[in-house]
């Protein structure tokens, strides 16, 4: 006899990872635990990700049915990786090995989706919630066949099959984008609930006009239509910008970017293959059709296509370019979590997509094509070093007092928080200044004490990590009533420069009445 009614335990969402390529470097077979090389970023993504999926690893063994390697040499590396693995805190649920060559015709062989299936059966998975994250094009197609999401990362043999993706492909730098990206979808599904019926309401007020809140990758952004000079001007009036100061159009991908650009240099594509999606912004000369209120009047256009969930399936849903600067009130901190949002954005915008924290928390790296030598007119989410080893030596000009600045970001006074900023020479100076200060430590707090409220950025000295809490920190020290902020430069390197770039903006004095 039944006591009750039966409940249904809810289906689990998974997450399917590819092994070489993805996780460790694809170094041909491996029949020592001695030869694995985790790729850098893995066991911290994933634990994020174990943290809200389960895991799994699906792998193509040929090496098995080639003779190179046997059963038992595989089950012994997968034993070390699990141990591994299991080690750094993370659960692995399974790893699902086919053995065959594509011209055996199994049923286990990516893209064949059978190993989900399986999985889904025996775990209760529920794979429309699922991923699939690999470094080649079957990896994407296994996902499509299983109705879940693939992640295409550029790690292992991606760059190699690259030109083989099909159109729409999601694509990431490595396993640390992928899990920002899938653990975006997941905040996005907890705070919006239905968040594909969110974006069909922020798409339908944005045709008629209106504006709204998104977030990206870097920071929230207040948008709209790119090509309604009325609705770019309700921008302006909400952000209480001036109208010199020309705003980024936000595009779906190259293609689109493309159809804005009076001319695409093959320095731009090559940027955009290597950094789009990501926080790259390529500045370019115009064609008529972009209103001169985005551009400041300028002859060209600033472009990026983010990498962000929410952010690329907006702009995919909506069909056009989305211009949007940052969601605050002109000058001020930018905000990284929707509830950093000022009240006058909030009651100017008619939606706010809240998918939790922005993972790079810093504005896009602005680079012009100006036809010679490329300029670098804002560091940013994608490093220095990154863009030169692609383009060569980048241009940077000096800064300048100019009410005419070519992008956004070049103002002498930018990102201030209300509170009087101060930057440090050194962790030499380690005693506050008279008054309640606070203070903003890169990688461990000041000795001596006598500081009101202390922030760290990053106490493993980790410059994302850094920049991903620069602004959230700048915020709760100008919640805290304090006299003024001393910073602490980070180091000069990487995304180190974008952090001080916003540190010593946020620091210069307030203009002359």
């Amino acid at each position: 006899m039944s006591n009750g009614p039966t409940i249904a335990t809810p289906r689990r969402p998974a997450v399917f990872l590819d092994r070489d390529g993805t996780l460790i470097e694809d170094v041909g077979p491996i029949s020592s635990p001695d030869a694995l090389r985790w790729l850098p970023d893995t066991f911290e993504a994933l634990r994020r990700l174990a943290a809200h999926y389960e895991l799994f690893i699906v792998t193509h063994q040929v090496w098995i049915s080639r003779g190179v390697l046997t059963t038992e040499d595989v089950e012994r590396v997968h034993r070390a990786l699990l141990d591994r693995l299991a080690a750094e805190g993370v659960p692995i649920r399974r790893i699902y090995t086919c053995p065959h060559t594509k011209e055996e015709g199994c049923l286990c062989r990516k893209p064949s989706p059978h190993h989900l299936f399986e999985a889904a059966r025996e775990f209760h998975l529920d794979l429309a919630r699922s991923f699939v994250v690999g470094d080649h094009p079957h990896d994407v197609e296994t996902a499509v066949r299983a109705g879940s999401r693939g992640l295409y990362v550029r790690t292992g043999h991606g760059e190699r099959h690259f030109d083989e993706l099909p159109a729409g492909t999601f694509v990431v730098p490595g396993i640390r984008e992928a899990a920002d990206w899938i653990l975006a979808i997941a905040q996005a599904e907890r705070r919006m609930g239905d968040w594909t019926a969110e974006l069909a309401r922020a798409v339908a007020r944005l045709r008629a006009g209106r504006i709204g809140v998104f977030p990206t990758e870097t920071v929230y952004g207040l948008g709209a239509r790119a090509l309604d000079p009325l609705a770019i001007a309700r921008v302006f009036e909400a952000k209480q910008r001036p109208a010199f100061d020309p705003l980024i159009v936000h595009v779906a991908g190259e293609a689109d970017a493309t159809m804005l650009a009076a001319e695409w240099p093959e320095a731009a594509h090559r940027l955009a293959r290597a950094f789009w999606p990501g926080p790259l912004t390529i500045v370019v000369s115009k064609r008529p059709e972009v209103p001169d209120i985005v551009t400041a009047g300028r002859p060209t256009v600033a472009l990026r296509c983010p990498r962000h969930p929410v952010a690329i399936e907006l702009l995919r849903a909506l069909g056009e370019p989305i211009a949007a600067p940052s969601a605050n009130l002109f000058g001020r901190t930018s905000p990284t979590h929707a509830e950093h949002l000022d009240e006058a954005i909030r009651a100017a915008a008619d939606f706010v997509l809240d998918a939790g924290p922005c993972a790079v928390g810093v504005e896009s790296t602005i680079v012009a094509l100006r036809g010679g030598r490329p300029v670098l007119l804002r560091p940013g989410g994608v490093p220095l070093e990154a863009i030169e080893a692609l383009v060569g030596p980048l241009e940077v000009p000096a800064e300048s007092s100019c009410d005419h600045p070519e992008s956004p970001g070049r103002l002498p006074r930018h990102y201030a928080p209300r509170t009087r900023l101060a930057l440090l020479n050194s962790r030499a100076a380690a005693a506050p200044p008279e008054g309640r200060w606070g203070c903003l430590a890169f990688r461990e707090p000041p000795a001596g004490g006598g500081w009101a409220m202390v922030e760290v950025l990053s106490p493993a000295g980790d410059l994302r990590e850094a920049a991903a809490n620069l602004f959230a920190a700048l915020r709760r020290l100008d919640d805290g009533g304090l006299d003024g902020i001393a910073a602490e430069p980070a180091p000069e390197v990487g995304l180190g420069r974008a952090i001080n770039d916003r540190l010593r903006r946020a620091a210069h004095p307030e203009p002359a009445a």
